[in-house]
């Protein structure tokens, strides 16, 4: 087993990564947050169909436990259904020594982190993420937010979890789909800190039996534990040396920038957080290339991981004035000057203050399909 221990200025906690280490939950959470408490699993409704029963008896054998079952996807990251948690949490009388478990991918997290934050002015917060993204990045690091009138994580705090418990094996049952969306964040930590965790994932797949089921043999096989642990130590290093995101955190959302504003354009329900990244990736790319930094061949390179890793190359009838728009709501952005994270060479992320809109615009309409 792996662990990583997390120093924050408000908090300290570890991140455990072990396949089935769901059967040793109450090990785990009575050594890291204590015994007298009740815990609240808040998952969602695909989730809970798959983990719900297993993970619940689990816990029940030494915890008093309560669920919360939510809609399934991003559009109901929203103030509504933390209204609807904050709800349950009274009727189970709820008090602040008591535990948040968010079972599910980054919305589950996002929003019962959220909730942990703000009800009782802060409870106990166990995270066990159940897709690639949330294991190697959205439950590390305390952001927790919701969406609102279509503007990704405009509400929200930092509010560190407790403690998160890791288990690869939950990775099994995920669709092609999630398996890409994860995939794709995978490729940022790769681009901008070290490539050779993009160079690992291709020779998983070179040994693949089946090209139908190469990602499927990618979260199967064991050295995807490796991964986990390599993008979850990164984001853990620099959340410590910058926990509020003022600074070398900024380096994270390279590709979000646009990628937000993608799933903003298009809808939530249209396309999912991955794939509007992947996208973000090559304008921010495109721009790099722009401004002299990187190479056409460059480029080359990328798209052709891309195909290996069946990551969306371009989006289907947009509108880059839209998604150009919606770029003001971006939180990095301030005092109207824009923010971007582009790559001066592989593994060499710059923060670009003050782009010109029709560079930006540029790279957005090499991506767009007319088809």
């Amino acid at each position: 087993m792996k662990y990583i221990e997390v120093k924050t200025s408000n908090k300290a906690y570890k991140i455990y990564i072990k396949n089935n280490i769901a059967e040793s939950f109450c090990d785990y959470i009575k050594e890291n947050i204590g015994k007298d408490c009740m815990i609240i699993i808040i998952t969602n409704e695909k989730v809970h169909g798959i983990y719900g029963k297993k993970i619940k008896d689990i816990i029940g054998k030494e915890y008093e436990t309560k669920e919360i079952i939510l809609n399934d996807g991003e559009k109901y990251k929203n103030i509504d259904t933390l209204k609807y948690i904050y709800s349950q949490l009274l009727d189970f009388n709820v008090h602040r020594n008591d535990a948040i478990l968010p079972l599910g991918g980054g919305v589950i997290g996002d929003t019962a982190g959220f909730a942990a934050a703000t009800f009782g002015r802060g409870m106990k917060l166990v995270h066990c993420p159940t897709t690639v993204i949330s294991q190697i990045d959205s439950s590390i690091g305390g952001k927790t937010a919701v969406n609102f009138e279509r503007v990704k994580n405009i509400i929200g705090c930092f509010y560190q979890p407790d403690l998160i418990l890791t288990d690869p094996e939950f990775l099994k049952t995920l669709d092609e789909k999630e398996i890409i969306n994860g995939l794709g964040e995978i490729v940022k930590y790769g681009l901008v800190f070290d490539f050779q965790i993009v160079n690992d994932i291709l020779s998983f797949i070179e040994n693949a039996e089946n090209d139908k089921d190469r990602l499927f043999d990618i979260v199967n096989d064991t050295r995807f534990n490796e991964i986990i642990y390599k993008c979850a130590r990164i984001k853990a290093e620099i959340v410590e040396r910058d926990e509020y995101d003022l600074n070398e955190r900024n380096l994270l959302n390279f590709g979000h920038t646009i990628g937000h504003s993608i799933e903003k354009t298009l809808g939530f329900n249209k396309i999912n957080h991955g794939q509007a990244v992947a996208i973000g990736i090559l304008c921010a790319i495109e721009i790099s290339i722009n401004l002299g930094y990187l190479s056409k061949k460059f480029m080359k390179k990328i798209l052709d991981v891309y195909d290996i890793l069946k990551l969306p190359k371009c989006i289907l009838k947009s509108d880059a004035d839209a998604i150009m728009d919606s770029l003001k709501f971006d939180k990095k952005f301030s005092v109207g000057k824009n923010k971007f994270i582009l790559l001066k060479d592989l593994n060499k992320p710059v923060i670009y203050d003050d782009l010109d809109e029709n560079i930006i615009r540029n790279s957005i309409n090499k991506h767009i399909s007319h088809v």
